[in-house]
């Protein structure tokens, strides 16, 4: 869903409005054209936030995270899937 796109001024003026509709939906806010901020309803960004403590970049891994993921293994039921791992 595309966000509603206001600029600074529109947003001062009606801040009530921006912010009931960023319950249902991200309000962009311009500044000289450029997009500035967004205003998100709090499940939302608690959402994503959520998202960005799951993603790891690899590159950000330590030795002992590396050694940790050798180590594992996939929960029951899936075990067969560790042979495949195995075997590569």
């Amino acid at each position: 869903m595309a966000p509603v796109t206001l600029s600074a001024s529109e947003f001062q003026d009606r801040v009530g409005e921006a912010l009931d509709r960023s319950l249902s939906q991200p309000v962009l806010i311009t500044k000289h054209g450029r997009p500035r901020n967004v205003v998100l309803s709090y499940d939302e960004y608690e959402r994503l936030r959520a998202r960005d403590r799951r993603a790891v970049r690899a590159e950000d891994l330590t030795d002992e995270d590396i050694a940790a993921l050798e180590a594992s293994e996939m929960a029951p039921g899936y075990e067969h899937l560790n042979a495949e791992l195995e075997a590569k």
